[in-house]
This record gives C-alpha cells, structure tokens and sequence, in this order.
C-alpha cells in the first residue's frame, strides 16, 4: 500500500518516471481498492491546490496560492487526468468513472431535498455540499446525492457517517439506496456487514446495533467477518441478528420525494401570498416588485410596483432579462445572464433612511462589482447596493459637497464577511440591507442573519437619500471613465422591497422565515 501511495503522488506532481507509470497502470488495471485509493487522494489533492475565491471571478493573484509552476504541473486534475492515466481509468473503471464533480465542487455529496428535515450537530438545506463527516437527521426525510451516483433517502432517526463519494457508514435507522451503473461498487457498512452495491435498489434497517437488509431490484455483495461473502438478489435479505428477521415492514418505503416536495412548495407558495396583501400595504414602502409576469398581451416587460396604495410612476420595465420560475412552482422570477439584461426604474422622493430587501439566486459572481440596485451614475445622495467579487454584500451611498477638494474621498462604503462562496451560490437567499440617514449605521443580513455592521468615517447626519433613474440587476449609466462599468448581475431575482425606514433585525428575520423556499 505503501508504495502504491507512492506512485499515486509521485504521478499527482507530475514527476512520475515511466516504468513508475507502467506500474501504476498495472496496479489500477487489477485492483479495484487501488482504483478507489487513486480517486480519493486526486479529489483530496484537488481540494486542498483550489481556494474557493477563483470560482468567484478574481483574476488577481490569490495570497497563499501555490506557485503557477506546481498548479502548471498538476493541471491533470483540472483538465481531466493526463492520456496515460486517462487510458487506464477508461479501461478499468468503467463502473467507477471519474466525475467532474467530484474534482470541481466541495465535500463528497449533495443534499439534494429536504422534507421537513431536523438535523442534529450542524444544520443544513436542501442543495448543501456534504463534506465527509457525522450526518444526523432526527425528524423528516432527506436525500443525498453521492458524487459518485449513488443515491440514498434517509428517515428520521438515522445517523451516517460519509465516508467518501464511494462510501458511507450507517450506525442507525433506515436507508434506502439507489445505485446506477455508473455507481457500482458503493459501499455501505452498518454494524456487523459492509454491502458492495452491484447496481441495485435495497433498502437497510439499523436498530440495537444488529442490521437488516433486502434487496428490491439488482445484487448486493454483504462482506461479513469470518463469513464467506454472500450475493443477495432480487428480494432477497439477510439480518445480522437471527431474531430480527428482514420483514419488508421494517424497511423504508419506496418515496416520491420529488412529489412530496412539490406539494409542499405549492403549500409555502400560497402561504406567502395570503400574508403578501399585508405586507405590500406597509406605508414604509417606497417600492414593490413581486415579479409577477403580466398574462396582458405586449405587457411581459412590466415589473409591476405592487405596493398598496399603487404608485404606478414607480413601477418597472425589463430589458433583456427573462422571465424563469422563482423560489416556488408557480412563482414568477426575472433571470439576468448577458450584459444589456436590467429592470429600469425611476423613483421619485428624498428619505432619511431606507431598507433593501431581496430575494436572489446568485450563480456566479463573475465581475468585480455585481449589481443589486444602482443609480444611474454617482450623485450626491445616491446609493448602491451589489455584491463584491469575494462574495461580500456591498453598500455604499456618496455625498458630494458643492465645492469638493481635487482627490477627497466621498464615498461611504460598508462590505459584509463574504456570504457567495461555493455551497451557497445557485440556490435562493434573502439578501437585506438599512442605511440609517441620521446615526449613519449600515446593517447588512444574509437569509435573515446579521453579517456586517458598522458607521463610516465619512458619515455626516442629516443628509438624504435619492434614487432617480436607476436599475435592479445592472448599471445603466456608469459614471463617465469607470474602471468597472459592466455589472450586470448573473443569477435571478424574484422579489426586491424597498422601505424608507431601518427594519430592524427582527422584522428582517421575518421577512426571510415567511418567503423562504424551503
């Protein structure tokens, strides 16, 4: 093993001498454990050469970076393995393919849906990445989705341990677990057996540490100690402890959680509409935007300003972006993808304060600066909101005095921690923001959490707020010479609420737990 490893790292540095590679090849070719090893030191080797903040669209050089030497000489694990090795995993692993996911994304495994899940030790949400580790689900159903194929539904009350993409312990409950094809060879332990999965459907039951297993469709290998190996076929089942015989009935049901979860979508969905009235009937409200499309004809660019009463002056027209379903089924969302994609606005009024409030499903944040709602240019009094490149929530709001001295600054800017990385991009969050006129505080919040909060130096009281012209989603006229013109936002929006107030943090929480997806 040993040396395996050897030649497994010498070929990950790319120094790998020719009869080295011949023995590798050989060793991979006969040995499926030796397969297994080779993925799993690649993915670890990946992970630890990448830094999250390259998915984000920096071009500067990353501080701590390895040299572009050793990333030049690794580059097999970005670009696929090199045409030798290549040649080896097509021949010998066609039931254990290297997947680009597995080299490209954090953790070992997706939790793919949740139904009203409660987990034990760290929370989660449907569309986290899974990193090996303790997974604890104490009430609801789950699905993970392994980045080698392997599928498993999970009940309330179990408790697994991940292992890798081709691997998990089950210390209780009950699992159900589909293998395709391309995810021969899965393993699963629980007390007392390890099951080789072939390809297959089976469901297991772990309680008082004896396990219980049936096999629905396909052939499962159960490894146990001082036993012979023995294949288990279609309907077939073994239990580890004699008096508990593998009953169907003990065994999780085949689920549509796909259904499930839709149902329970339509239920959240016209939940949020019955307290939507209220809500857009706040007399904070500068502004409204549900998104919903227009079902009039040659009215499908109208964003509509639904607050009550109606300001329809205040209302928006979408350019380019397109219509795409929001958090729900049902519910309507704009999608910004190229740079001329926008909601143009035009808000009238001066405040002394204000909250923004949005829902967003980021997908990359791919420009230095990424728009949320900006004003056409830079007056006195104007402020932005977008998301930086590291993935932090931006804020800022520029007061020009008549006479300003050459080279001042003016611009009062507030960044969050960074809260767009890896695991949260593609997937809906609420995004808010409040600006305090007269203390001059900013308060930032992701999904209803507080991530930023300070008072710029610069802060003068009594100063207002002002919009004019302005746009959801890009930047319709940057100011004349600008570094980083082009913002436009890639991902959706599906609601945005603007407020001439600072909502405090409990109302902001609200917001979130009343339109949250899930």
């Amino acid at each position: 093993m040993k040396h395996l490893e050897e030649l497994i790292h010498a070929h990950l540095d790319g120094g790998i001498a020719p009869e080295q590679l011949r023995d590798l090849e050989e060793l991979l070719r006969n040995d499926w454990e030796a397969r297994r090893l080779y993925l799993e030191l690649a993915d670890l080797d990946a992970r630890l050469l990448r830094d999250p903040a390259l998915n984000t669209g920096r071009i500067e050089a990353v501080e701590g970076a390895p040299p572009a030497r050793r990333r030049e000489g690794r580059s097999v694990l970005w670009g696929g393995l090199t045409a030798a090795a290549a040649c080896v995993l097509l021949l010998v692993m066609r039931d254990r393919p290297v997947t680009e996911a597995e080299t490209v994304a954090e953790g070992c495994a997706i939790l793919s849906r949740v139904l009203d899940a409660e987990f034990g030790g760290s929370a989660h949400r449907g569309g986290d990445a899974l990193s090996p580790g303790l997974f604890q689900l104490e009430a609801g159903l789950a699905q993970i989705e392994f980045f080698s194929g392997a599928t498993l539904l999970l009940e309330g009350g179990t408790e697994l341990r991940i292992l890798s993409a081709w691997e998990a312990e089950c210390l209780r409950g009950r699992v159900r677990v589909q293998v395709p094809p391309a995810a021969q060879g899965f393993l699963l332990h629980a007390p007392g057996v390890k099951l080789e999965d072939l390809g297959t459907e089976f469901a297991l039951n772990v309680a008082d540490e004896a396990s219980s297993v049936h096999v629905f469709e396909g052939e499962v290998v159960a490894h146990r100690e001082s036993v012979p190996p023995r294949n288990l076929r279609d309907g077939e089942g073994f239990s580890t402890r004699a008096a508990m015989p593998p009953d169907a009935a003990i065994f999780l049901p085949a689920t549509d959680l796909r259904d499930l979860v839709g149902r329970r979508d339509r239920r959240r969905f016209e939940e949020w509409q019955e307290g939507s009235l209220e809500r857009r009937r706040d007399p904070r409200l500068v502004a409204c935007y549900l998104f919903h499309r227009s079902g009039e004809p040659g009215r499908d660019r109208l964003v509509a300003n639904a607050a009550v009463p109606e300001r329809r002056q205040r209302s928006g027209g979408a350019v380019g972006a397109s219509w795409t379903e929001g958090r729900w089924p049902g519910k309507d969302a704009l999608e910004f993808k190229r740079p001329g994609d926008r909601v143009r606005l035009n808000l009238d009024g001066s405040y002394g304060a204000l909250t923004f409030a949005c829902w967003v499903k980021v997908d990359a944040v791919d420009k230095k600066y990424n728009s949320l709602l900006l004003t056409d240019g830079y007056e006195s009094g104007e402020p932005h909101w977008q998301i930086h490149e590291d993935g932090s929530l931006m804020f800022s709001i520029r007061y020009l005095p008549e006479e300003a001295a050459k080279g001042a600054e003016h611009n009062q800017m507030y960044f969050s921690r960074p809260v767009f990385t890896l695991d949260s991009l593609g997937r809906w969050h609420h995004l808010a923001v409040s600006y305090d006129g007269e203390g001059g505080e900013v308060v930032q919040y992701f999904d209803g959490a507080e991530v930023g909060r300070g008072v710029s130096p610069l802060h003068r009281p009594g100063r207002g707020v002002v919009f004019g012209p302005c746009e959801i989603g890009n930047w319709g006229l940057p100011t004349a010479g600008h570094r980083f013109p082009v913002r436009n936002l890639n991902g959706a929006i599906d609601e945005f609420a603007i407020y001439d107030a600072v909502l405090p943090p409990s109302e902001i929480a609200e917001l979130h737990r009343q339109g949250r997806p899930d």
